[in-house]
């Protein structure tokens, strides 16, 4: 078991960013959750709350090894998923904002899920 740094950024319609991160996500059979970059955003929220009627078309979620994937769930379903890359020299290094299959109109409640394997 290890754990991870998780960051980010959701880029909205409006040219607006949503920072993610920096959290520590440890390996688990489970998703965790990413919230907002409280440095950015004061507290630490879920993308939702803090960002809620936006529309996310770009983004992507880093962690240093072992990533497996990151979405956008609500209410139990996944809205959309979220590119994600390695920060490691072998890895797919810092990518900048991809695009999402889907753009995702942000409601309270909506959260980013991350995974990462050991």
């Amino acid at each position: 078991m290890t754990t991870q740094i998780a960051i980010g950024n959701l880029l909205c319609s409006d040219g607006s960013n949503i920072p993610l991160g920096p959290i520590a996500v440890t390996d688990s059979s489970a998703s965790q959750e990413v919230t907002t970059d409280p440095a950015f955003t004061v507290t630490a929220q879920t993308v939702g709350d803090y960002a809620q009627g936006k529309t996310i078309v770009q983004g992507f979620v880093s962690s240093k090894t072992h990533v497996g994937w990151a979405y956008i769930l609500r209410n139990g379903v996944v809205g959309a998923l979220i590119p994600v890359c390695s920060r490691t020299a072998g890895g797919s290094g810092s990518v900048g904002d991809l695009p999402l299959c889907n753009a995702w109109t942000l409601r309270a409640g909506d959260k980013v899920l991350l995974y990462t394997e050991a």
